[in-house]
């Protein structure tokens, strides 16, 4: 049996929380990629540090994964317990 959830593959980065969406993302992307834009500065300080939108931290990753996978095993047989009850 296959424990889910689990990570098959990865190309990106996902965006940082409050990034403004899809073209936040982009926006802070270009920002981010180029070290004379002006706006840089306020970037860097908002987000705290530079971004590799290639470095996907499979270590990190796992552990979430693993984390969310131990709260669905639970969670299902809570489930199960409470519809086998006889009321």
């Amino acid at each position: 049996m296959v424990g889910y959830p689990r990570f098959i593959e990865g190309a990106r980065r996902a965006p940082p929380e409050d990034v403004g969406g899809l073209p936040g993302f982009e926006e802070f992307l270009r920002v981010m990629a180029e070290p004379t834009d002006p706006e840089r500065d306020s970037v860097m300080t908002w987000y705290g540090r530079p971004f590799d939108p290639t470095d996907i931290d499979l270590p990190a990753m796992t552990q979430r994964l693993e984390k969310l996978a131990r709260r669905r095993a639970v969670g299902k047989a809570a489930f199960e317990k409470s519809r086998n009850r006889i009321n």
